[in-house]
């Protein structure tokens, strides 16, 4: 008998971040689910994620929000 996984999937808790992570793979910080540990650490270099192939730009959204913001 073949056993079926099913992925779970989570939301990653960066503000700006438009990714999915599947559970297993998270990273995990302090009750948050992150895609990657670019947005783990609030992108501190403005470096993008690397958790959707389409090409999720949160890291340099960032930048780009809070330049909007102190304008």
């Amino acid at each position: 008998m073949e056993a079926i996984m099913e992925k779970v999937m989570l939301r990653c808790d960066c503000s700006l971040c438009k990714c999915s992570v599947e559970a297993a793979h998270a990273v995990r910080i302090g009750g948050q689910h992150f895609c990657s540990d670019a947005c783990a650490t609030g992108h501190p270099n403005m470096e993008a994620c690397q958790g959707e192939p389409s090409g999720c730009s949160c890291g340099t959204g960032e930048l780009e929000f809070l330049l909007l913001k102190t304008s």
